[in-house]
């Protein structure tokens, strides 16, 4: 995992589907840890990778479906020489509200307990085959300019979704074998857990009986990231929770773990394309 980081990967539209076929091989590069501004619908249908999902990693199996939200980082890795074969939805809050009725909410398959929570189903092959035939009639409406269109395709899109909602809310798989190891997922629990205060690699190695510079190069291996950027995107992602709740950019900043209000603006501007201040006024306009 050695690409330039890019930790926040905005969707720019209400939505973005694709069917992507790549050449794979163990080689590859793979994309750091990432999280979009929306929910991820990912459907796995052949190749060799390995899914991380914040401090889960297993290995992916055709018809695995996971559900990935906002708030979660995640990435994947390649096993072997494969065809790496999977469908992407994305798809931001506001289109799931436009879509969802008073009584039916579309987004309820999404909603995780905490954070570390992975959501898995497995689709037999004929969920698989009906998943597809939904999706590429969704496609092919998309698609297209004349009358009907644009309604047909939130028609589709519509049953795509309640689709999913049955297949989360009727049974979810929670014997994902987890493959990440212990330390890395210790490291991650214990930054999220001491993000308002100071955090250096002697605290970890004090905490964890591991030399700093092992830690570190375990993690890197593991996540893509050091340390020091994944602290420091944590405490961003905590800060856009604060502002999102009303917090004011000072507080925000402090309450994050920040020390210095000049590079938290920086900070923030850099990971997220916005201001704090230019943030807080898009999600609380009033």
């Amino acid at each position: 995992m050695t690409m330039p980081e890019k930790l926040f990967d905005p969707i720019i539209h209400p939505y973005l589907c694709y069917r992507n076929r790549t050449k794979q091989t163990r080689d590859s590069l793979s994309p750091s840890y990432h999280r979009h501004d929306a929910y991820e619908i990912y459907l796995f249908l052949g190749g060799n990778i390995k899914m991380y999902i914040e401090q889960s990693c297993f290995d992916c199996e055709p018809g695995d479906m996971l559900l990935i939200s906002p708030e979660q980082f995640h990435t994947h890795s390649c096993n072997g020489d494969c065809e790496y074969d999977r469908i992407v939805l994305n798809i931001k809050q506001d289109l799931l509200d436009k879509l969802s009725y008073e009584d039916v909410s579309l987004d309820e398959c999404f909603r995780i307990d905490n954070i570390n929570q992975v959501k898995r189903v497995k689709l037999t092959p004929r969920e698989r085959e009906e998943f597809i035939e939904l999706f590429d009639k969704f496609q092919y409406a998309r698609g297209h300019v004349g009358f009907g269109y644009s309604l047909l395709s939130n028609s589709y899109l519509t049953q795509i979704l309640i689709y999913i909602n049955r297949l989360f809310l009727s049974g979810q798989d929670d014997d994902t074998k987890n493959l990440m190891p212990e330390l890395i997922q210790n490291v991650m629990t214990y930054i999220q857990e001491h993000l308002s205060e100071q955090i250096t690699l002697e605290d970890l190695s004090e905490k964890f009986f591991f030399n700093g510079k092992y830690i570190s190069r375990r993690f890197k291996k593991y996540t893509g990231l050091t340390i020091r950027t994944y602290i420091l995107d944590q405490r961003i992602a905590l800060a856009k929770k604060l502002l999102n709740n009303g917090c004011n950019v000072s507080e925000a900043c402090y309450q994050s773990g920040f020390s210095d209000y000049a590079n938290f603006i920086r900070s923030f501007t850099n990971f997220v394309g916005v201001s704090p201040g230019k943030y807080s006024k898009q999600v609380n306009p009033n």
